[in-house]
């Protein structure tokens, strides 16, 4: 860390052990985030480039200054994705398109960009609003309701339609919904890893299925997944879209599109039912934003399109209020140095582990007239827009680069 204090780079704070995980792993606070969302509100790093701090046995950089936040999301091929916090998921999800580098990584992005183009978007509409009024229906006979989980089984299902081709009344795993199969098995590799042996020695331990909670666990994910093959082969009859090819080259490319297809489920699920989620929360504390809102939304017409909504103007100003204040991205997967190099002024050693403080700007009163304060106005009168025109950097809320979020064109 003394190297990077001696390029002028102020220190936030040193974990011993943990490093900076020890915040975001914090339980007891009600925003783990704190530092990085706040850092600009701290008079000793104001104007500052940088955050200073450890993670595990390392320096940890977290640049917030605009401009090298855009030269980090410019050169990823300078870098590797630290994967240690998802590695008890990678026997379950794979790599997808999230976790895998270079080559590998820019083929699968390439796949799976069809999907996220414009016109593709605007083809899906009626499936999206169809989906979404069966599970609203369903929701209103329902006497338990709450509100994130809703909207994340809306998401899930809207999720398991477009990536996979499969309606959730169409297939089953265990009795249960694809999607609600996979939040579990998730949330079931979640608990076995916070254990201490698997949590330590880490994936290839547990594949040893040395213990009879680690054969348990490989079993349900291997079960689980081979039941999601199933559903994309027999999408792929249904529809007619493969040919006869070698079995190697069939299997792995069953692989790839399961994997992607997890990858893309998993991010979208959480990330959409956590903006609207909090969306709802700031209309509710504002009763006025709330009925402009409703009044707007009740004003379309019966069979309504995608262009009918893109003319929602208070609509929209309070999507992109919600996710200035809080993003479901405030930050990036952290990223490891591979090579020795710059950005900036700063010389970055091999090794370091380097990440970006997305979030604080958008939380900038530099950027942003009181910016802790949810005002749909900076939208309506363009002076956010402006802001974002001079420095595109200071919002980023599905991130920038050539990594950015795929799925934005869905989000938006």
């Amino acid at each position: 860390m003394r190297f990077y204090a001696k390029q002028g780079i102020k220190e936030f704070m040193y974990y011993p052990i943990t490093g900076m995980a020890h915040e975001w792993m914090d339980k007891s606070s009600n925003d783990n985030l704190k530092t990085i969302k706040y850092i600009k509100f701290d008079d000793k790093f104001k104007g500052e480039d940088a955050i200073l701090t450890n993670l595990l046995d390392r320096a940890l950089l977290i640049f917030t200054n605009p401009s090298l936040i855009n030269e980090f999301l410019q050169n990823q091929q300078n870098y590797i994705k630290f994967e240690a916090p998802v590695i008890g998921f990678k026997q379950f999800l794979g790599n997808g398109i999230a976790l895998e580098e270079g080559q590998k990584w820019k083929s699968k992005r390439k796949f799976i960009s069809k999907l996220f183009k414009f016109d593709v978007v605007v083809n899906y509409f009626n499936s999206i609003r169809n989906v979404s009024k069966m599970m609203i229906e369903r929701v209103e006979n329902n006497s338990k309701f709450q509100v994130q989980q809703q909207f994340e089984a809306i998401n899930s299902a809207i999720s398991v339609y477009i990536f996979m081709g499969a309606s959730i009344d169409d297939y089953k795993i265990d009795g249960k919904n694809p999607y609600d199969a996979i939040d579990m098995m998730g949330q079931e590799i979640f608990q076995h890893y916070l254990n201490i042996i698997p949590g330590l020695l880490g994936d290839k331990f547990v594949k040893l299925k040395l213990r009879s909670s680690d054969r348990i666990i490989c079993q349900k994910v291997q079960y689980v997944r081979q039941q999601m093959k199933n559903i994309i082969l027999d999408t792929i009859k249904r529809e007619k879209l493969y040919s006869e090819r070698p079995q190697m080259e069939e299997e792995q490319e069953i692989i790839d599109i399961l994997e992607t297809s997890f990858s893309l489920y998993v991010a979208s699920k959480d990330t959409l039912a956590s903006v609207l989620t909090i969306m709802l929360y700031y209309l509710i504390k504002d009763p006025h934003y709330f009925k402009q809102v409703e009044k707007e939304v009740l004003s379309l017409p019966p069979n309504y399109t995608f262009s009918d909504i893109q003319k929602l103007d208070f609509l929209q100003a309070c999507l992109k209020e919600t996710i200035r204040i809080n993003t479901s991205a405030p930050i990036l997967f952290t990223r490891e140095a591979k090579v020795d190099h710059k950005i900036g002024n700063y010389n970055i050693k091999k090794g370091t582990y380097v990440n970006v403080g997305l979030i604080s700007n958008q939380l900038d009163e530099k950027y942003f007239k009181d910016p802790l304060t949810f005002n749909l106005n900076r939208w309506l009168d363009d002076s956010a827009e402006n802001t974002i025109r001079e420095n595109p950097f200071v919002y980023l809320p599905f991130s920038g680069g050539m990594r950015n979020c795929i799925g934005e064109n869905y989000d938006g």
